[in-house]
């Protein structure tokens, strides 16, 4: 019966809808005609008319000592579903806020060794392919060092896949391993020897990556969230104005 069904999307179990189309059907009566129309249990009608009545779907007089059970008009539906929009619309901007939070949720997770590392750079390069664009800051050398040859096929990749770097060097490199500066596919600007750090962090889109190339064996921590991506991208911009080329 599609009354039914629609009444239980509205929020009525089967047996309250049962009773309620009942009672729309018979008027104004006693339970025992509801309980033989329905087929349920006597104490169990009992029970959902009482439910039905505090809904306000059902309502009751009492003639000589006797309740007759009465359907309330259908349109009280529509009442029930306003005062149900009206209490959503007062939580909506909790929820909605709740989904923003939810967005924005960190997600962190730590790699190491050899193949952990790779794993992450091959990652890189697969979301970044035609035409991505990554900026890296506290560039020593360490990715080739601890990588071999590996940074130079990953430098091979980059090109393959036309993908944009921006990379702030040390400028110790400049002497102590100006292939690496050759090889490297991307802009190059330096900072001065002394800030030196064993730290390399790439930020592309809403990921930063740190490689902590001197740990023992070598890790990298991806971090995935927009805003604290952003925030890297802002620092780097700074410190990108004010690197040498």
């Amino acid at each position: 019966m599609a009354e039914l069904d629609i009444l239980e999307d509205l929020g009525l179990s089967e047996a309250e809808a049962k009773i309620y189309l009942t009672l729309l059907e018979t008027g104004q009566t006693l339970a025992g005609p509801v309980i033989k129309k329905t087929g349920l249990h006597r104490g169990t009608t009992y029970q959902i008319l009482q439910r039905l009545i505090e809904k306000g779907l059902v309502s009751y007089i009492v003639k000589a000592g006797k309740r007759y059970f009465e359907a309330v008009s259908p349109e009280r539906f529509l009442d029930i579903l306003k005062t149900k929009e009206e209490k959503f619309l007062e939580i909506l901007p909790v929820l909605k806020n709740k989904k923003e939070l939810g967005k924005l949720k960190q997600e962190v997770e730590v790699f190491s060794g050899y193949k952990g590392i790779r794993s992450v750079c091959d990652k890189i390069l697969e979301e970044l392919k035609d035409k991505g664009e990554y900026l890296d800051f506290g560039v020593s050398g360490l990715f080739k060092e601890v990588m071999g040859p590996y940074w130079d096929l990953w430098q091979k990749r980059k090109r393959k896949y036309k993908i944009k770097a921006k990379c702030i060097f040390n400028e110790e490199l400049k002497t102590k391993n100006p292939k690496l500066l050759k090889d490297y596919f991307g802009e190059a600007r330096f900072h001065p020897k002394e800030y030196s750090s064993p730290t390399d962090t790439i930020i592309y889109k809403d990921t930063i990556v740190l490689f902590i190339w001197t740990a023992k064996p070598p890790i990298a921590i991806v971090i995935k969230n927009q805003k604290n991506a952003d925030g890297y991208k802002k620092q780097f911009q700074i410190m990108w104005k004010l690197a040498k080329k």
